[in-house]
């Protein structure tokens, strides 16, 4: 029997840059996308998408009817936000490719906002969920399995209240190295303390460093490495990863065993632009080459 994951998240139209590298348009994107096909590269997984599923881009809907994605939690919209996703040595940055007011220059004003996600509760019932950006929490009945990928504005205003206000005991947070450093400059040290002051186990994800996993029990961690990673582009790989981690905790795998899932989606993710190298064949183990090792 299949296990039942959710995934609430947002979709998205992505022009994609990478400077020295070329570009690739009209991409399809956004965390709902990528968490969705990471949690169903884990065999045995079947994935419930709760988004706001645009008309304009019909594009989604085949896509997630192609590979069994389920869409009945998900809201139709008119419109997909469109972003460009502009990447150099100098990092990383999204914006929208309308401007505020019309101004083709950044003026520093917020973009508009999009409009909220269907509820978790729409989903029935699930054995995990990944909640990406969420401002409150799931709701979701005593024992379902929560993954937190923290919504990195509230987390930078609110810090570790915010992850308290929206993980549930029993929850795993899924921060990357850029939120994690919101709450401590050493990422590794803000890990720790999300785990030691909320008592939530911790899966950070530290980019070329590989995974920091903590044990809602306390002990020094583990750290997991992929040996054998090629990156050709970023985006998504840290979406399709904290949901591939999900989908394997909910069918029973320990939290480093589920880790090392999330490492070998996240190599999957990171060798092609976009989501084309995440339309592979399930994995039954993590991939080899990912290192597993006590955290010093």
């Amino acid at each position: 029997m299949a296990v039942v994951v959710g995934v609430r998240a947002g979709l998205t139209v992505d022009h994609q840059v990478v400077a020295g590298e070329g570009a690739r348009f009209d991409r399809l994107g956004g965390p709902g996308l990528f968490a969705a096909l990471g949690a169903r590269l884990v065999a045995g997984t079947a994935v419930e998408l709760c988004a706001n599923l645009p008309a304009d881009e019909p594009r989604f809907r085949r896509l997630f009817d192609e590979l069994g994605v389920g869409l009945g939690a998900s809201t139709a919209v008119v419109e997909v936000p469109r972003l460009w996703i502009l990447n150099s040595a100098e990092g990383r940055r999204i914006v929208p490719t309308r401007p505020p007011g019309g101004v083709e220059l950044e003026s520093g004003e917020p973009a508009e906002e999009d409009r909220p996600l269907p509820p978790a509760t729409a989903l029935g019932p699930v054995d995990g969920l990944l909640d990406s950006s969420p401002e409150t929490a799931a709701g979701l009945a005593p024992g379902v399995l929560v993954g937190v990928d923290p919504h990195q504005l509230l987390l930078g205003e609110s810090g570790l209240d915010y992850l308290e206000r929206v993980s549930p005991p029993g929850a795993v947070i899924l921060p990357s190295r850029v939120q994690l450093r919101l709450i401590d400059p050493d990422p590794r040290a803000a890990a720790r303390r999300i785990r030691d002051e909320l008592g939530r186990a911790v899966v950070a994800r530290l980019d070329a460093e590989g995974m920091l996993v903590l044990d809602a029990e306390g002990g020094p961690g583990t750290a997991v490495r992929d040996e054998a990673v090629r990156v050709v582009e970023t985006t998504g790989a840290g979406d399709a990863s904290a949901a591939a981690i999900v989908a394997a905790l909910a069918a029973g795998r320990d939290l480093v065993t589920a880790a090392a899932f999330g490492a070998s989606v996240a190599r999957l993710a990171l060798a092609d632009w976009g989501h084309d190298a995440l339309l592979a064949e399930p994995l039954t183990d993590p991939f080899t080459q990912i290192t597993i090792e006590q955290d010093h």
